[in-house]
């Protein structure tokens, strides 16, 4: 079969199917979409809310919660209530209706139907303002996080200890501000870097130790704004630091920003992986277009899937296998087209927030289920005679949108079926716009209230030395120093053991909030975009990069960053 051309039905450019993905359309059984890649990512990202987060009551046992639900008047479920016997998780199944669209009956069991409070897979202790969480411990305002213990303000964080204002990092302990990091201990401020100890601002800097401010080096030691130095030297020089102080600190900032822009930087971060593109991918085989990938094969426009295979236009997916335009599946999901939150499941399709299913079709908050369509349980003969029906129903009587989207089978869940708006899901990380831009184009838009005037204080009433700061100031309410960002939260606070971190490794502590501090951090990672640019060395090779074209960066092909780097 020969590559396609098509035009998307949202952004209406023009986009390329090639032979291979026709081939995993016909294993999986869809048809080939009609939104392209970048439109289905952002589909899938009005989906997914992580850091939006509300205070709730459990509907079953009144236990105060804290979920990434708001109060639609639709309840939430503890762990333990949802999971128990306590509910019919039936009470809203309702028969197929061939006089209306699939996905217009779906979506009236989704609003009525309880929901479980949090995303969370395996044993998650001391947890509460988290979301997205597997097998984690002592978490605070951290999300998407993979066996990490005593996390704050971070997300993307696997198999880390101890670390705060953490961007996409990998097995660091005692690491503050570390963004694209993995093998880390005792590290701050750090981009791009692995196997570092004791060190502070480095970009693509690998087995380095004792460093401060440099870049592009290898298994160095003592190194000073990219000099080597003896032992006393470097000591000296570092001891001059005023790492303690917050308006010292911004400054290096700065600095560090410069030295970025004067830094070669690879075309992409790829590592241990073979026939890959993309970008952050690790321990990996036959990627295509993806992003943050670990352990995985054969993954084709995806984003975070770690130890999954078989992948096509997925997100945040563990231990998956054979899954199209789904999101957040986990332990052991299987062929899956078009979930949510499906968890250990397997043959599911247009499902959400399952758990332990299987052979189940437009359900949602179901657990050991298996042959059931819009929360109706069947035989399996009357299902799969039913499901066939339905199919070709979703064909033959699309889902139309407000904007005259249509969505047949096969199709992610509608844009404005989502239950967040479009400013608390991850779609406003990756591709920011106005709240009337995102009206326009007919996405959810949530205006949170505006908070009450907290007595609290103004950083400018504080010392800027961390040296001199009390524990006193886990008591207060602190002004953000933003000037008014638009995911601020205007006030916030400093946890007991955060404060002894900064404490301990004599840094600085916030004056800007959580979310402020994310979105900063944020600018550090490249788009989910792959760009054909030249080598700026000058070799003429030509190759796929999230780079720009017009970014001021040196970024240099395989060959010419091995010859000048490593």
């Amino acid at each position: 079969m020969n590559s396609e051309s098509r035009n998307c039905q949202n952004c209406h450019n023009d986009f390329l199917i090639e032979p291979d993905d026709f081939a995993f359309y016909e294993k999986i059984k869809v048809p080939p979409p009609t939104f392209c890649p970048e439109c289905r990512f952002l589909r899938r990202l009005c989906w997914r809310n992580n850091r939006s987060l509300f205070k709730r009551s459990c509907g079953l046992c009144d236990k105060s919660l804290v979920s990434f639900y708001k109060d639609d008047g639709v309840p939430v479920y503890c762990e333990s209530c949802y999971s128990s016997d306590a509910w019919d998780m039936y009470q809203h199944g309702v028969d197929f209706d061939f006089s209306l669209p699939f996905l217009q009956q779906l979506e009236i069991v989704l609003n009525k139907q309880p929901r479980v409070f949090s995303v969370r897979y395996g044993t998650n202790i001391n947890s509460d303002y988290s979301n997205s969480i597997v097998n984690s411990k002592n978490l605070y305002l951290t999300f998407s996080s993979i066996e990490s213990e005593d996390i704050f303000y971070s997300e993307n964080t696997d198999r880390s200890k101890n670390c705060l204002d953490c961007l996409s990092v990998r097995e660091l302990q005692y690491c503050y501000w570390n963004v694209n990091s993995e093998k880390n201990h005792n590290c701050h401020f750090m981009h791009e870097t692995r196997a570092c100890l004791d060190s502070y601002f480095l970009f693509d800097c690998v087995n380095c130790s004792n460093c401060f401010m440099s870049s592009n080096l290898r298994n160095q030691s003592y190194v000073f704004y990219n000099k080597k130095l003896s032992k006393e030297e470097y000591e000296k020089e570092l001891s001059r630091i005023p790492l303690d102080s917050f308006e010292n600190v911004e400054l290096y900032k700065k600095e560090f920003n410069s030295l970025l822009k004067n830094s070669i930087h690879k075309y992409a971060q790829i590592t241990a992986s073979v026939n890959v593109s993309g970008d952050i991918i690790n321990n990996s085989k036959n990627i295509k277009d993806s992003f943050d990938i670990s352990e995985s094969e054969n993954v084709v426009d995806s984003y975070r899937s770690v130890k999954s295979k078989e992948l096509m236009d997925c997100g945040w997916v563990l231990n998956g296998e054979l899954e199209y335009e789904s999101m957040t599946g986990s332990g052991g999901s299987y062929n899956q087209v078009s979930c949510f939150m499906c968890i250990t499941s397997k043959d599911m399709q247009y499902s959400i927030s399952c758990k332990n299913c299987s052979d189940c079709f437009g359900c949602v908050g179901l657990k050991n289920a298996k042959y059931c369509i819009l929360n109706k349980q069947y035989s399996k003969e009357d299902y799969f005679n039913l499901l066939d029906k339905i199919k070709n129903h979703m064909t033959q009587m699309p889902y139309i949108d407000q904007q005259g989207r249509v969505y047949r089978y096969g199709e992610f869940f509608p844009l404005e079926m989502s239950l967040f708006g479009y400013n608390e899901s991850l779609a406003y990380d990756f591709f920011p716009i106005t709240k009337e831009s995102a009206l326009v184009s007919g996405y959810n838009w949530f205006d949170r209230p505006e908070r009450d005037n907290l007595l609290s204080k103004n950083w400018t009433e504080l010392n800027d030395s961390t040296k001199e700061i009390t524990d006193s100031i886990i008591k207060e309410i602190l002004l953000c120093h933003s000037s008014g960002s638009a995911q601020c939260t205007k006030f916030f606070s400093i946890q007991a053991n955060e404060f002894l971190f900064y404490k301990q490794k004599n840094l600085p502590l916030p004056r800007f909030c959580p979310n402020c501090r994310h979105y900063e951090r944020l600018k550090y990672r490249n788009p989910m975009r792959l760009y054909k640019r030249e080598c700026t060395n000058g070799c003429g090779r030509s190759f796929e990069t999230s780079y720009a074209p017009d970014r001021p960066e040196k970024v240099y092909c395989e060959q010419c960053y091995q010859a000048e780097v490593l």
